[in-house]
């Protein structure tokens, strides 16, 4: 996103992104959740790196959150790290609006470097991970699920990945899908941004996520559904290829071990015209059923 930095030039930039609309979404069934902020600015130091200044009261560690509970479970949304954070004060105080925030303190291990760590708070810690990895996938020919329904048609696709993560101790995670639609997507013209721009419209239908000793032998199903429905955001993009979409970009981008089973963590971010991003974070627990944990959203500005 910075451009490059020739020498002898001095470039302040006053601000990179700007995160606003921070708030959680109320979802039958789920914990609230909200990412954390911290206010200041960015802007480049002498040896042209990009820092960050905090305003004053935010010391390394503490964050704004919108969430009026005195403990909150924290996801390092960048890695894998988790952490209880505890609210520091009583006092509720505005930003972004009439929005009420609270700050909290977090064990500085979250993040690391100049910029400060993105956090998703969850107001439940109940469920704090042992253990999480980072998922890496190698997408698969062809398709390890049947279509129930017995559909053909010319549009018909199937996606399958595969990803083998440290913690499932010599097994694999398989994502697998079949979606109808024009694949690759066409062209369509981004009025806003005055460009042709692939957006992708699919129906997705069989589809699965499961643990295995390998691609084709399941012995644990996370996730499995083969009732029609229209791609519209999170999990849904996530389990189609990569290159679906140039507006809608998703991934299924980390497990956990919890104490009874996994926690799957799914980002998605929707191209807002040109001028940034609607971001989302979407937690799921598989503990003998696959249910939605928690989930937020927010604008991400440039």
């Amino acid at each position: 996103m910075l451009a490059k930095l020739q020498s002898g030039l001095r470039i302040v930039l006053l601000s990179v992104i700007v995160a606003s609309g921070c708030y959680s979404q109320s979802v039958p069934g789920s914990v609230d959740a909200a990412y954390g902020t911290v206010p200041g600015r960015r802007t480049i130091s002498s040896q042209n790196e990009l820092i960050f200044v905090a305003e004053p009261g935010f010391p390394p560690g503490v964050f704004a959150v919108p969430l009026n509970v005195t403990q909150a479970l924290a996801f390092d949304t960048d890695g894998t790290g988790s952490a209880i954070c505890s609210r520091i004060d009583d006092k509720p105080f505005e930003l972004n609006g009439n929005v009420k925030y609270y700050k909290f303190r977090c064990d500085r291990s979250l993040g690391e470097g100049n910029l400060p760590p993105d956090l998703l708070f969850v107001a439940s810690t109940d469920l704090q991970p042992k253990v999480g990895e980072k998922l890496e996938w190698n997408r698969l020919n062809g398709s390890v699920l049947p279509l129930s329904n017995g559909e053909t048609a010319k549009d018909l696709h199937a996606y399958t990945a595969v990803a083998s993560p440290k913690l499932l101790n010599g097994s694999v995670l398989v994502s697998a899908a079949w979606f109808s639609g024009q694949y690759p997507p066409a062209k369509e013209r981004d009025e806003l941004r005055d460009e042709l721009m692939a957006y992708g419209h699919y129906k997705l239908l069989d589809r699965a996520l499961f643990i295995g000793q390998s691609d084709t032998q399941p012995v644990t199903s996370l996730y499995k559904a083969n009732h029609p429905v229209e791609v519209r955001e999170g999990l849904e993009w996530a389990l189609l290829p990569e290159d679906a979409s140039e507006k809608d970009k998703a991934q299924i981008s980390a497990i956990y071990e919890i104490p009874k089973g996994y926690l799957v963590r799914v980002t998605y971010a929707h191209d807002h015209e040109g001028f940034g991003s609607d971001d989302s974070t979407y937690l799921y627990i598989y503990d003998g059923q696959w249910r939605l944990f928690a989930t937020a959203e927010r604008t991400r500005i440039w």
